[in-house]
């Protein structure tokens, strides 16, 4: 759905591995079966601004060449 709404042309997506979805890996402990490390699966932070959008509240993942036009619908800001 996700992609769908960012880019409607996308007929079907496939996924091999549901797990390939999750943004962390979890690392367990073999034997006690608590989580030793998480790793961060997202995309490396390009320019250093991640953290500070984050703290600010803005969304990382919404910025990019195309901000609010995919679906047809265009914000008009007035002057």
């Amino acid at each position: 759905m996700y992609l769908n709404a960012r880019m409607p042309e996308i007929v079907r997506v496939s996924i091999v591995d549901p797990d390939e979805l999750n943004d962390f890996e979890e690392i367990i402990d073999d034997y006690t079966g608590e989580i030793i490390e998480v790793i961060d699966r997202k995309a490396p932070d390009f320019n250093g601004d991640r953290s500070t959008m984050v703290y600010q509240g803005n969304d990382p993942d919404m910025r990019g060449p195309f901000p609010g036009g995919l679906s047809g619908e265009f914000k008009i800001i007035p002057a």
